[in-house]
């Protein structure tokens, strides 16, 4: 009978500089996944939903005054297009819509 091994234990997280740039931000978040972050207590999960509850409430009272530019690859991009035209919306609207949607769900959540 094969005896487990023990987890090989992931190294030590290197954190950047307080005063780090964008792209070394983006470079660290790249490489390191979300759980891993979790489980060698760099980041933790909050409980308290009050604050994310306020900010959701306010966003769907808010006109849409403020922009938020995404890369995606071009076959994403023609995608949407098509998907928004069978839709007959624009394109920045069927976004919004999943945007909304997917934060009304993570909101719901627990």
């Amino acid at each position: 009978m094969k005896t487990p091994r023990p987890k090989k234990k992931s190294p030590r997280i290197r954190l950047p500089q307080r005063d780090a740039g964008y792209a070394e931000l983006a470079d660290f978040f790249d490489r390191h996944d979300g759980v891993d972050l979790l489980d060698q207590g760099i980041v933790e999960i909050d409980p308290d939903r009050e604050d994310l509850d306020r900010m959701l409430r306010e966003y769907w009272t808010q006109p849409n005054t403020k922009q938020l530019n995404i890369r995606i690859p071009p076959a994403a991009k023609s995608m949407i297009e098509r998907l928004a035209k069978r839709k007959t919306v624009e394109v920045s609207t069927l976004v919004r819509m999943w945007v909304i949607d997917s934060m009304r769900r993570e909101a719901a959540k627990n």
